[in-house]
C-alpha cells in the first residue's frame, strides 16, 4: 500500500510543484491549503505522515500542530520552510516535528526524508 501524505500549503503553486513531486515517488498526496480543511482530511482519511508549511494564514504551524494534539491526532509532521534558522529548527523539535525541511534548499530531497522519517 502507498504511503499516504497530507501536503499543506496555502501557496497553490508549491502546492502543486511539491505533490508532482511527491506523486512522482510514489505517494499517495492528499493536499489542503487551508488549516481547517486539513483538520476534516484528517479526520476522515488515514495519513501517514503531514507535510506542514510553518508560515500559514490564519494558524501558523505551531499552532497548527497544538490544534492536532488538542484534538487527539497523533501523525508525524514534517515541517516545509523558507524559515531556516536555529531557533525555528529548536522549536519544531520541542513541538515534535520529525524535520524541517528548507523549500529553498531541500525540496528535491524531500521523498527520501520522508522515507527517513518514517523509518523511525
Amino acid at each position: 500500500m502507498k504511503t499516504r501524505l497530507l501536503l499543506i500549503d496555502d501557496e497553490m503553486v508549491t502546492l502543486k510543484m511539491t505533490k508532482m513531486l511527491l506523486d512522482q515517488h510514489g505517494f499517495d498526496v492528499e493536499t489542503s491549503q487551508t488549516t481547517s480543511e486539513a483538520i476534516s482530511v484528517l479526520t476522515s482519511v488515514d495519513i501517514d505522515l503531514i507535510l506542514l508549511d510553518i508560515s500559514m494564514p490564519t494558524i501558523d504551524g505551531f499552532d497548527f500542530i497544538r490544534l492536532m494534539n488538542s484534538l487527539r491526532i497523533r501523525v508525524p509532521v514534517v515541517f516545509l520552510s523558507n524559515r531556516d534558522d536555529d531557533y525555528t529548527h529548536k522549536m519544531a523539535s520541542g513541538e515534535g516535528v520529525k524535520r524541517c525541511v528548507s523549500k529553498n534548499k531541500e525540496l528535491g530531497k524531500l521523498p527520501q526524508i520522508i522515507e527517513e522519517v518514517l523509518q523511525e
